[in-house]
């Protein structure tokens, strides 16, 4: 079994996501694709490790076919704004049990039982995360 291992990144300075074309472990940067108006045409710009926050696809879609990432945020009926994060050599998401305690699972367990959809990420969304406290 094999899945198909890409990142996306958050420009820290830009406050924006990106696709990461290429990774240089040496050098400790990350190229994407950046588009310029001015002669309507697109070039890789590189950037370092320390200016971005990577994220990795987790291998899996949501019910409408859209990739989920590292700290993407999913809802389903039940259960709004649930963070995916990386632990242990696994994709996983919290969601509360009940007022007072909180469930850790697998982000595939979860989506077997529930059909969920991307409703932002923690960088672009904050103000959802606010919503779940």
């Amino acid at each position: 079994m094999s899945r198909e291992i890409k990142f996306r990144a958050w420009l820290k300075e830009d406050k924006r996501m990106v696709n990461v074309e290429t990774m240089d472990f040496t050098d400790k940067s990350m190229q994407y694709l950046e588009k310029s108006e001015i002669i309507n045409a697109h070039f890789l710009r590189r950037v370092s490790f320390d200016d971005v926050e990577l994220m990795q696809f987790t291998g899996v879609n949501d019910k409408n076919g859209k990739e989920i990432y590292e700290n993407d945020l999913i809802s389903c009926n039940k259960y709004k704004n649930i963070v995916v994060f990386f632990e242990n050599g696994c994709f996983k998401i919290k969601y509360p049990k009940s007022d007072t305690t909180n469930t850790i699972c697998t982000l595939d367990t979860f989506l077997e039982k529930y059909k969920c959809k991307i409703s932002g990420n923690i960088y672009e969304n904050k103000n959802l995360l606010e919503e779940n406290n």
